[in-house]
C-alpha cells in the first residue's frame, strides 16, 4: 500500500485529484503484468490509429504512397521519415503495438543469443503508471561479431544502417531500427562497461507478457534509476519525471530503498530520488 498523506504529493496530472489517483493506482496495482501490456499495446495502437485516420480524412484522394508518406512524417519525425521512404523496401502499412514489436524484434535477439533487456517508456509503462509509447528501447549486449547475423535476421523488414550499429557497439552508445510494416522504431543501447549498466543488466527478470511469450524488463527500482540518470542529462525531462513518480507510485512499499539510495548517490541523482520518493508520498 502506498500511503499518499504527504503535503509534497504530487498528482500525475494538475486535473486529477489525489483520492482519484490513490484509486486509479490501486486498480493498475491489481492487474497482471498481461493485462497492463494489453493495455499499453492498445492505447498505443489507438493513437496511432487515430493518427493514420486524420491523415486518411484530411487528403481523401492521397495515393498510398503519399499516406505512407504522411503517417512516416508523423510517427518518425522528417529526417528519419525520409531516410525510410527512400528505401526500395515499402510494404503495405501496417498498424501494430509496442508489445508485438518488441516481442518480434526480442525473438529475433533469442535467436542470436543475444542478451538483451527492455528500458525506457515502455518498460516504465508496465511497471509504473500506464501509458501510450512510441518508441522501444532495448538495451542489448552485442559484439562486432554478431553484427552481420543480427543485419540477415532484420532485413528486409526492418531498416537498419550497419555503420550505425558498429559505430554504436564501439562507442557503447546506440543506433536505431525502423520496421518498414509499421514504421515503428526500436532503440538499441549497447550496454555499457560501467558498474551501475552491469548491476541492471544482472538483475534483469523474463516476465510473461503474453500467453506463451516473455519479455526481459529490468527491476523497478533499475526503471527508475535509469530514468533518474536521463532526467538529470534533461531528456524529456517532463515524461521522464513523471514515469519516476508512476513506477515509484504503483511499486509503493515494494521498492527497495537501500538499492535505490546506493546507486542514486553513485549516479549523482539521490537529491532527485529523495524528491521523487517524497512526492509519490513513500
Amino acid at each position: 500500500m502506498v500511503f499518499m498523506q504527504s503535503i509534497n504529493y504530487t498528482t500525475q496530472s494538475v486535473d486529477t485529484s489525489m483520492e482519484v489517483e490513490r484509486i486509479q493506482f490501486a486498480k493498475w496495482r491489481s492487474l497482471s503484468l498481461s493485462q497492463k501490456a494489453e493495455l499499453v499495446s492498445s492505447w498505443t495502437k489507438g493513437c496511432w490509429e487515430m493518427g493514420l485516420n486524420a491523415i486518411l480524412s484530411r487528403y481523401p484522394d492521397a495515393t498510398y504512397p503519399i499516406i505512407r508518406n504522411k503517417f512516416a512524417i508523423l510517427t518518425l519525425g522528417n529526417t528519419t521519415a525520409h531516410w525510410i521512404l527512400a528505401q526500395n523496401y515499402q510494404p503495405p502499412l501496417m498498424i501494430t503495438d509496442p508489445i508485438s514489436l518488441a516481442l518480434v524484434i526480442t525473438d529475433i535477439l533469442n535467436q542470436l543469443e543475444i542478451s538483451y533487456l527492455v528500458g525506457g517508456s515502455l518498460a516504465s509503462s508496465l511497471l509504473g503508471e500506464l501509458r501510450s509509447t512510441q518508441d522501444i528501447d532495448l538495451v542489448v549486449d552485442l559484439d562486432l561479431e554478431k553484427v552481420p547475423l543480427l543485419l540477415d535476421a532484420l532485413e528486409p523488414r526492418f531498416y537498419v544502417s550497419e555503420n550505425a550499429v558498429r559505430e554504436a557497439i564501439i562507442a557503447q552508445k546506440s543506433f536505431n531500427i525502423i520496421d518498414n510494416e509499421s514504421l515503428g522504431k526500436v532503440d538499441m543501447f549497447i550496454l555499457k562497461d560501467e558498474p551501475f549498466s552491469h548491476s541492471e543488466f544482472q538483475r534483469k527478470q523474463p516476465r510473461i507478457i503474453r500467453p506463451g511469450t516473455m519479455l526481459v524488463l529490468p527491476t523497478a527500482e533499475d526503471i527508475i534509476l535509469q530514468k533518474l540518470t536521463w532526467y538529470k542529462l534533461g531528456y524529456g525531462s517532463e515524461k521522464q519525471w513523471r514515469d519516476i513518480l508512476g513506477v515509484m507510485k504503483l511499486q509503493g512499499e515494494k521498492l527497495d530503498l537501500a538499492y535505490l539510495s546506493h546507486w542514486a548517490e553513485n549516479l549523482g541523482v539521490l537529491e532527485s530520488l529523495k524528491r521523487g520518493l517524497t512526492q509519490s508520498g513513500l
